[in-house]
């Protein structure tokens, strides 16, 4: 993932437009770019022999006894990432050139230097493995779920390349079902989603905060400085035994103050 990242960002960095469809062509611009894209995209799905593919066989192989559902999860999450994927790279590297990648070079070597490093340890992962025994036993590896993870692979992998590397075949690409285009044109509704969800529900509860402190809290407030004044005014125009009212008025009031503290020790 880091990566991918890194390639990605190192493309956007030096061109205007984050739209996809405004790419296109730069493979023979930033081979180095485009070759960690692809290490980073064969590493991060099942495809052997790099170290995401042993994490996955060995993680389905334990949960297909128990949950096959999972497995099944699995396998259409990994072959939807590849698609994914290789249609990024397809936009990103393939094609021809547009205006916004004729003049894309490849950028510094502050950039490009740790994306070599970071390709150089993921292809290196499987040894890695193999020299700190992590690597599962070959008797103990189910060839049915490797095999259904490399597949998988192969399927979205070939899939995306055809439709987004094929110039025969007209871009953007139109699906049947006009509802279904806006539902993937509009990232499956997540903004929408999250707006009528947790926005709601922040904007719900700051709402109900709000009042609860203008009303209540304010309210409360006012009042006690309310009866201070009225109080005070009371006091100070009582002429008859004005010291010992002075002293019964604090007495009451700190008898009422310890009171109150004690009584919340007590329940």
């Amino acid at each position: 993932m880091a990566l991918l990242v890194m390639s990605v960002g190192g493309v956007v960095l030096n061109n205007i437009t984050q739209n996809l469809t405004q790419y296109g062509g730069l493979w023979s611009r930033r081979p180095i770019s485009g070759l960690c894209f692809l290490v980073g995209l064969a590493s991060l799905i099942g495809f052997p022999p790099l170290g995401c593919f042993w994490v996955l066989t060995e993680m389905a192989d334990h949960l297909w006894s128990t949950y096959p559902i999972l497995v099944i999860v699995m396998l259409l999450v990994n072959g939807l990432t590849a698609f994914s994927l290789t249609r990024e790279f397809s936009l990103i590297f393939g094609g021809k050139p547009k205006q916004m990648t004729v003049r894309s070079p490849e950028g510094l070597w502050a950039l490009v230097l740790p994306m070599m490093v970071t390709m150089g340890f993921a292809l290196h992962v499987p040894i890695l493995l193999y020299k700190w025994q992590l690597f599962p036993a070959w008797e103990a590896l189910s060839v049915t779920v490797a095999g259904s993870f490399t597949i998988t692979t192969l399927i979205g992998a070939g899939t995306a390349a055809y439709i987004y590397l094929n110039e025969d075949i007209s871009k953007p690409i139109q699906l049947p079902s006009k509802a279904l285009q806006d539902f993937f044109t509009y990232d499956l509704y997540t903004e929408k989603f999250y707006r009528v969800t947790i926005v709601f529900v922040v904007g719900l509860i700051s709402q109900v905060i709000y009042w609860f402190d203008r009303y209540l809290v304010d309210g409360v407030i006012n009042l006690v400085g309310l009866a201070t004044i009225f109080g005070g005014e009371t006091l100070k125009y009582n002429a008859s035994g004005q010291t010992q009212f002075y002293f019964l008025s604090i007495f009451l009031g700190v008898i009422l103050f310890v009171g109150m503290i004690f009584s919340n020790f007590i329940f």
